[in-house]
């Protein structure tokens, strides 16, 4: 007996190594989950288990069956589109400040700035308060360097724009008026002064362009937009009417009464021009049902 419970515990051990060898070389092409299901049969169907995976894979490479599959395809299925293919190692830099490793996270920001990729200031923002020293050091370095080529920019364009001799430039003030705005969204980076000084600048270049172009309804909103900013009610609400005047059947100027008089703390025309929009025959877009909707509920809570 002792013999044959010897030659068991042999045995027992023999099946378990070969499960251990088949699950290692069954991890290399595919999926965790997969590779374990196929062990576990070999496990416990001793040498048959064994025999039927192995004439199993077999007549699967024969016949071809494996080709093209891989481990993402049978894990998330086929996607519906597909977007653009980029190497394993290159991590969207947005993502990257989420990456543990700083010499990886400070590798792909460096060379994102040495390679002129990165645009998009909200990125450059978060880099400056990031605890990695370098990152934030070139993240400031840039930034600097992106205000001072804003600033020759604008400085260049000062001198025909605001002396009346390019008044009627389009092109021109058009791209002054971009300038103006991208220079005013650093405001954490100009002084109070200056920035309000370029303010008025833009918020005057923007008047003057609803002139120009009083189809264009981005330079009415933008106006505003900014006059609120300012606390410039009134000059606001007349900007509001000729936006109005403008556009008498879209809802693009109720909104921005509502925006104002929201600002302004002024409940009872903010609710009558609530009641405006709503009574005009026009189609109205999810944003503006969903402003609707809002005010709607603070009326009902503050009656």
């Amino acid at each position: 007996m002792a013999g044959l419970d010897l030659d068991f515990m042999a045995f027992m051990l023999l099946h378990v190594i070969a499960t251990g060898i088949f699950l290692l070389v069954d991890l290399r092409g595919k999926t965790r989950i997969r590779a374990f299901t196929e062990a576990a049969i070999v496990l416990f169907v001793p040498v048959f288990g064994l025999l039927i995976m192995c004439l199993f894979k077999l007549m699967g490479s024969i016949l071809g069956l494996w080709e093209g599959q891989t481990p993402e395809l049978e894990s998330q299925g086929e996607a519906f589109f597909t977007g653009t293919q980029v190497d394993d190692d290159i991590v969207p830099l947005n993502d990257a400040f989420l990456v543990d490793d700083q010499q990886r996270k400070r590798r792909f920001f460096t060379e994102a700035i040495k390679q002129s990729m990165v645009e998009n200031k909200n990125i450059l923002q978060m880099a400056m308060h990031d605890k990695d020293r370098e990152i934030a050091y070139y993240a400031v370095s840039m930034l600097t360097t992106r205000m001072e080529k804003l600033e020759t920019q604008l400085f260049e364009g000062t001198s025909g724009v605001l002396s009346g001799k390019e008044q009627e430039n389009l092109p021109l003030l058009q791209k002054y008026a971009d300038l103006l705005k991208e220079y005013i969204s650093q405001r954490k980076f100009i002084d109070h002064v200056t920035w309000r000084k370029k303010q008025g600048d833009y918020v005057g270049l923007l008047a003057h362009l609803t002139k120009l172009c009083p189809d264009n309804m981005e330079y009415y909103s933008e106006e505003i937009k900014q006059l609120i900013s300012m606390g410039d009610y009134t000059m606001a609400e007349q900007a509001a009417e000729e936006f109005m005047q403008a556009f008498p059947q879209r809802e693009e100027p109720y909104l921005k009464y509502i925006e104002l008089y929201a600002a302004w703390k002024r409940p009872e025309e903010l609710q009558q021009k609530l009641s405006e929009m709503k009574a005009c025959p026009m189609e109205l877009t999810p944003e503006a049902l969903r402003v609707i909707r809002y005010w709607d509920r603070g009326a009902v809570n503050h009656g």
